[in-house]
C-alpha cells in the first residue's frame, strides 16, 4: 500500500508510475483479503467481503498496459484501455447487486476452501486470475526475442523484465492453482512467495536503481531489434523499393500497413518497426511521401490540372486529405504550388 502511495506522490508524473500505483494497489488488496480469509475476519455489509473480486480484474491489464508504455514505447490502445471494463463494472455492480439482492454474498470465501461449496462470487475470482494469466503470457510471447540466452547475459533490463513477468505469472499460476484443487496452505504458500518476491525487487532497487532507470530505453531497443529477427532488412528495403517505385502500390487508396506486409511476406509489426528503425517514418507518411512525389509530378506536367482529380489520380481518397500530406511534405498547398509552378 505505501508503494501505491509512493509512486502516486512521485515528481514524475507519468502513466507507468500511475499504473505501477494501481496495480501496488490491487496486490496490497488481495493481501489483505485472503490475510482476513485465512483469520475468519469478516464484515458487513457482505459485498464488502468480496471486494476484493473487481480489483483483481485489474492485474492482468495493468500488467500489459505497463509493458505497452515501459517496454513498446505505445500509448494504452482503446483495445488495452477495454480491458479494464470487467474491472470497473464489477465495482459499480456489486454493491448496486447487494441492494437489490443481498443474500446472493452470503456465501463466505473460506466456505470455498472447507465445505468445498462454490458461489458466482468463486466463479469470477478464478475467471479474473485466469484471464491475468492470459494476458501475462501474451506479455511473454511478444516479447519472446528478448529472452534469448546472449541477451539475458548481455542486458541487465532483459533479466528484470524476466523477473517481473515470471514472479508476477507464477504467483498468480499458483493461486489458481490453489483454488482449483481448494488447498489453503497453496494459497498461503502464493501470498508467502508473492510477498518475498516483492521485497528482493524492492530491495535490489534500493541497491542498484539505475539498472530500474535505465530498463525502460534498455528493454525498447532490444524489444524493437527482436521484432526484425530473421528478416533480411536490405533484400527487405530491395522489395519495398521495387513495390513502390516500379509497382507503384502506393496509387491504390485503400492500400494498408497489413496489405504491404503481405505482399513483402512478412509480418505488419515488422514492416513498421522496419519503417521506423531504417526510414524514421510510419506507414502513413512513408507512403504519402510517394503519393505527394506523384501530385508534383503530374501539376508541374499538366497545364490546368484538376486538383481533385490529380489527389485521385495520386493514391488519396480524399481532396483534404490530399491538401495536409501534400502542405506536410511540399510546404505549401496544392493550389499554392499549382501558382507558383505557372509564375515560374
Amino acid at each position: 500500500m505505501l508503494l501505491s502511495i509512493g509512486c502516486l506522490v512521485r515528481p514524475e508524473k507519468t502513466a507507468s508510475f500511475k499504473i505501477l500505483s494501481l496495480l501496488s494497489f490491487c496486490v496490497s488488496i488481495q493481501f489483505l483479503y485472503i490475510f482476513f480469509l485465512l483469520r475468519g475476519i469478516y464484515f458487513e455489509p457482505l459485498f464488502l467481503n468480496h471486494m476484493h473480486i473487481p480489483l483483481a480484474w485489474f492485474l492482468g491489464p495493468g500488467m500489459f498496459s505497463l509493458f505497452s508504455i515501459t517496454v513498446r514505447d505505445e500509448r494504452v490502445s482503446l483495445t488495452e484501455k477495454s480491458f479494464y471494463l470487467p474491472g470497473l463494472f464489477f465495482l459499480a455492480f456489486f454493491p448496486l447487486f447487494f441492494l437489490a439482492f443481498p443474500e446472493s454474498f452470503r456465501s463466505r470465501p473460506l466456505d470455498y476452501f472447507k465445505l468445498g461449496t462454490i458461489s458466482w462470487l468463486d466463479i469470477l475470482l478464478i475467471g479474473a486470475y485466469s484471464a491475468n494469466l492470459l494476458l501475462y503470457f501474451s506479455v511473454v510471447w511478444q516479447t519472446r526475442g528478448v529472452f534469448r540466452w546472449n541477451r539475458l547475459k548481455e542486458d541487465a533490463g532483459a533479466r528484470i523484465l524476466l523477473f517481473v513477468i515470471l514472479g508476477s505469472g507464477s504467483a498468480t499460476f499458483v493461486l489458481v492453482l490453489a483454488f482449483l484443487i481448494r488447498d489453503l496452505n497453496l494459497l498461503f504458500a502464493s501470498v508467502l512467495g508473492t510477498v518475498i518476491y516483492a521485497v528482493i525487487g524492492y530491495l535490489f532497487q534500493i541497491h542498484s536503481p539505475h539498472v530500474f532507470q535505465e530498463i525502460g530505453p534498455s528493454m525498447r531497443e532490444v524489444y524493437r531489434s527482436s521484432r526484425l529477427d530473421g528478416v533480411d532488412t536490405a533484400d527487405l528495403e530491395t522489395r519495398l523499393d521495387t513495390l513502390m517505385k516500379e509497382e507503384k502500390m502506393y496509387l491504390q487508396e485503400d492500400l494498408s500497413l497489413s496489405a504491404l506486409s503481405n505482399q513483402l511476406d512478412i509480418k505488419p509489426y515488422q514492416l513498421s518497426e522496419f519503417l521506423n528503425q531504417r526510414k524514421g517514418t510510419n506507414f502513413s507518411k512513408f507512403v504519402n511521401g510517394f503519393r505527394v512525389a506523384e501530385a508534383v509530378r503530374i501539376l508541374a506536367k499538366e497545364d490546368g490540372a484538376n486538383i481533385l482529380s490529380v489527389a485521385y489520380r495520386s493514391g488519396f481518397n480524399s481532396k483534404a486529405t490530399f491538401n495536409l500530406a501534400f502542405k506536410s511534405v511540399t510546404g505549401v498547398s496544392p493550389r499554392e504550388f499549382l501558382r507558383k509552378t505557372k509564375v515560374s
